[in-house]
């Protein structure tokens, strides 16, 4: 009378590694600065992950995987020669229109090389960054298939502990020991993040990795369909008031953007199982119906700050739009190559608008799609180009040309729906400058171009 629990094998040891690295990510990553403690265990940490992970590193890892390994590699030749000293007169000709040729000019260290970087000791600092998501993927790209299924189970479990810390901190107030950093948003539910913009929307990249969680009827993650449905429904229902109380409104588009990618993802993904789409238009329907309960129910109970702060009078976002316009005149002071990845801070303090000065600095341009142009110049610009570029046409064969009930399809589908939360998210915030979610990041990246069309699967797995 017992369900059948399908044996699986035990996990490798590069799973055990993805393991080590996402809990010290989650625990000592969650902040985007610079200056924060937890960096001395973080990043010898991942360091460390990387060598071990190049250990068991062979060709064939990377065999269907070229595209990753490439932008891969540019991403960190591109932090290098930010901090390696430029040629003579190359560092000039970048910066010819700022302030700091002037500088130079009246030092007459013109002619000296220099960095492009405007602070190397930051551009340093983010090239350490990067070390996170390359522990993530020099791991991952050694899993097998049922280790790398595995890793989803994984992810919801940390989205969960960071969504329980939440609750906590929320209950032992503002001030509370269980904030993890000491610049954070004391009194919101940042769980194991120091900004709950960041915590808000990794909450809601977990609505199409539930979808997924709960339509896999010959997966490794449980002994039935309906255990499985049951946690992830749970689940999803305890993250909606958590998202609502954190007062991140881009938190709680991000969440509608997954709720409605999981509805369609959970429906597309079983159209072809087994030949059946019993109970799928019921799923919908049982979301919707759910969700706006849940957001009633937390307005009446007067603890949706997220829906307060949007009808409240919003000065930052006109704010936030006057330091956009800053940043694009930044652009072209520093044309072509930018003042280079840390630099944010020091380069707007010298040429901040009088009228935008205050009591306070700002830390991020809170867009980082434009602070990456800012920073990385031209060559910034084409790899977001590119980048987007390969998401919507790999996403069109994601969703229009593979098979959908293949596992890989499925978690590639999934991958294409968090990558687009994010995206969205940064166009107002800078979710992708936390180590967590980088290596977060880096693990979708990976499911996303892992998917292969079904005659290419039935090879490989030949």
């Amino acid at each position: 009378m017992l369900p059948k629990l399908e044996l699986m094998a035990a996990p490798s040891i590069p799973f055990w590694g993805l393991l080590i690295a996402f809990a010290v990510l989650f625990l000592t990553g969650g902040s985007s600065r610079g200056d924060v403690q937890s960096l001395a265990i973080l990043n010898p940490t991942m360091i460390i992950c990387c060598g071990a992970a190049l250990m068991s590193l062979r060709r064939e890892h990377w065999i269907e995987r070229k595209w990753l390994a490439a932008i891969v590699g540019i991403v960190f030749i591109s932090g290098l020669l930010y901090v390696v000293p430029m040629p003579v007169h190359l560092e000039d000709y970048s910066q010819g229109l700022s302030n700091a040729a002037d500088i130079r000019a009246a030092a007459n260290v013109s002619g000296s090389p220099q960095a492009l970087a405007m602070a190397p000791q930051a551009a340093l600092q983010s090239l350490f960054f990067l070390f996170a998501p390359l522990a993530v993927i020099l791991f991952s790209v050694q899993l097998r298939r049922d280790d790398l299924r595995l890793a989803l189970p994984l992810i919801i479990i940390l989205g969960g502990i960071s969504g329980i810390a939440g609750v906590l901190q929320l209950a032992g107030g503002a001030s509370g020991p269980l904030y993890l950093y000491n610049t954070t948003n004391n009194g919101s539910a940042v769980g194991l993040f120091a900004n709950r913009n960041h915590a808000a929307v990794f909450l809601a990249c977990l609505f199409p990795m539930l979808a997924i969680f709960a339509e896999r009827s010959q997966g490794k993650f449980g002994d039935g369909r309906s255990t499985r449905q049951l946690a992830a429904t749970t689940i999803a229902i305890v993250l909606i008031p958590l998202i609502l109380v954190t007062g991140s409104r881009s938190g709680m588009l991000s969440a509608i953007i997954g709720l409605v990618g999981g509805v369609v993802l959970y429906v597309s993904s079983g159209q072809t199982q087994r030949g059946s789409k019993t109970g799928r238009p019921l799923v919908p329907v049982v979301a919707v119906a759910v969700v706006a309960s849940l957001v009633f129910a937390t307005i009446y109970f007067s603890r949706a700050e997220a829906i307060e702060r949007i009808f409240a009078e919003n000065g930052m976002a006109n704010d936030r739009a006057d330091f956009w316009t800053s940043g694009v005149a930044l652009f072209w002071q520093y044309f072509p190559f930018g003042f280079g990845p840390g630099s944010f801070v020091l380069v707007f303090q010298v040429d901040e608008p009088i009228a935008l000065l205050d009591g306070s600095y700002l830390n991020r341009l809170h867009n980082d799609w434009l602070e990456v142009g800012l920073t990385l110049g031209v060559p910034g610009v084409l790899l977001m180009l590119g980048g987007a570029f390969y998401y919507f046409w790999r996403t069109f064969h994601l969703w229009a040309r593979f098979e959908g009930a293949r596992t890989s399809v499925g978690l590639g589908r999934m991958a294409s729906i968090v990558i687009a939360i994010l995206a969205i998210a940064s166009l107002s915030d800078y979710p992708l400058r936390t180590p967590a979610m980088m290596g977060f990041a880096a693990l979708m990246c990976l499911w996303f171009v892992g998917a292969l069309p079904e005659r290419e699967a039935t090879l490989d797995a030949a």
